[in-house]
């Protein structure tokens, strides 16, 4: 049985962290697939960035696995996803959109989807909250979920690269 104690004994810098982290889960669909590249796209754009932003700034604020110090490799992610909203922001204000969606869904799928899959290594405390006598279990569902999300985004993006020749 699952017990949820993941947020109320958590760092402060933790907490903020997974907030922001399920704001800009939880913002992308309406972002990514709305038709209309409207006032609601730009407002929610802007909490998306925002949500991003203090994602992988409060990642610095949270301990590393002890490779380089405080540093992990997943914090080059973090620097990653700055550098990322920083392309993706400065191509819209250029007016350059195609590299201002590329930039943003290839932030969506990747700087979103790899920490999915890695928070749910066995030992790590989403594995232990949601998962505590499968920890496989939530890795392996993440890592599918991922899989279906990177092969359903490059099916979108080139649907004549998937499909059988004529």
């Amino acid at each position: 049985m699952a017990s949820f104690p993941l947020l109320p004994d958590a760092a402060p810098v933790l907490s903020i962290h997974i907030c922001a982290a399920l704001t800009a889960v939880c913002v992308t669909p309406a972002v990514l697939w709305r038709k209309r590249r409207d006032a609601l796209h730009k407002g929610l754009g802007y909490i998306w960035v925002s949500a991003m932003a203090v994602t992988a700034l409060s990642a610095f604020g949270l301990s590393g696995s002890g490779l380089m110090g405080p540093v992990s490799p997943l914090h080059a992610l973090s620097f990653l996803t700055l550098w990322g909203l920083w392309v993706a922001i400065r191509a819209i204000r250029r007016g350059d959109r195609h590299r201002h969606q590329a930039t943003l869904r290839g932030l969506a799928t990747y700087a979103l989807g790899v920490p999915m899959v890695l928070i749910f290594l066995p030992g790590r405390r989403f594995s232990n909250t949601f998962f505590p006598d499968a920890p496989w279990a939530g890795l392996m569902l993440a890592a599918l979920a991922f899989a279906g999300i990177v092969a359903w985004r490059r099916w979108w993006a080139h649907p004549r690269a998937l499909s059988p020749e004529r």
